[in-house]
């Protein structure tokens, strides 16, 4: 298994800024740092939604040192108890949401799953629609970048659908985030990157999946925030808005062939001896199209 790299790795100036790069291991992840980062202005505020999920957690810990972070979550999520970040409980649906002037609003909270949406069809639309559009409504005068999801682009689940229905109500002043299966520590339990680890994979598929590292995620997410809002929507036609980011390398692996390269010899012999079963409704195959967020200086390097 090939391991991080630690030795100071930076990815290029954005708007005069040596940032962001990963400078340090912490508990054995990656994290990420600006070099050059002016401590003496004042700190941007942010609402980050879902912050003790898999990605907000990863994002406040990358973040906090450079802005002023107001995290919010309802512990509905897959793991979020375990996550470690400073919260307020509350849910976007039923309570109020604060009252303040963000410069940013990083909405990633949502109902996950595209098998499990099937059997919650009610609450998949609530949490994913309903909430997504109450966040629009109550931050008009905040930046904001939302999580959407690769599987837009076959829509054979009601997940998909509700996915694809939040980028369809999103302001113009909102950016999307098409992410493509992301893995890392303190990943969801329900994942196969985490299961694998944990060995509790019963079956393997022939499914090909675009898999991202968090951290090459939190790095393209900071990349949208660092550069001038009006270069992630450049366009002067409002009709070639960029509305949505894919976060994705496009090089689909088979579950075998991404275990080969990110998990333990270990793991990997066990999956090996794992039968395999036939999954229907979802892709057979998602492919990103990093495109234009390369456009904005941004790469992979964790992700295998």
């Amino acid at each position: 298994m090939a391991e991080d790299p630690t030795s100071n790795a930076k990815f290029g100036p954005v708007i005069g800024l040596e940032a962001p790069g990963v400078d340090e291991l912490q508990e054995g992840r990656p994290v990420i740092t600006a070099s050059g980062w002016d401590f003496n202005k004042p700190k941007q505020k942010i609402l980050i939604t879902g912050a003790r999920g898999f990605i907000g957690n990863h994002l406040w810990n990358s973040l906090n040192a450079y802005y002023d972070i107001t995290g919010i979550d309802n512990l509905s999520g897959l793991g979020s108890i375990e996550r470690q970040a400073p919260y307020t409980h509350l849910d976007i649906l039923t309570d109020e949401l604060p009252d303040v002037n963000y410069d940013w609003v990083i909405h990633l909270a949502a109902q996950p799953g595209v098998r499990k949406s099937w059997d919650n069809l009610k609450t998949t639309y609530e949490k994913n629609v309903t909430a997504s559009k109450k966040i629009f409504d109550k931050y008009e005068g905040s930046k904001i970048l939302y999580a959407s999801s690769s599987s837009v682009y076959d829509m054979m689940s009601p997940y998909a659908l509700t996915k694809k229905a939040v980028e369809d109500i999103a302001p113009q002043r909102a950016i999307g985030m098409r992410f493509f299966t992301v893995y890392g520590p303190n990943s969801r339990p329900d994942m196969f990157y985490r299961m694998a680890l944990e060995n509790r994979v019963e079956y393997l598929t022939n499914h090909k999946r675009d898999f991202t590292h968090i951290t090459d995620v939190v790095f393209g997410i900071w990349k949208l925030m660092l550069y001038p809002y009006e270069l992630c929507n450049r366009h002067n036609d409002k009709s070639q808005l960029i509305r949505t980011y894919d976060f994705g390398r496009g090089q689909p692996q088979t579950l075998l062939e991404f275990a080969a390269k990110a998990l333990p010899d270990v793991v990997l012999n066990n999956l090996y001896t794992l039968p395999f079963k036939e999954v229907t409704g979802e892709s057979e195959v998602t492919c990103a199209d990093p495109t234009e967020l390369k456009k904005l200086g941004w790469y992979w390097q964790f992700s295998k």
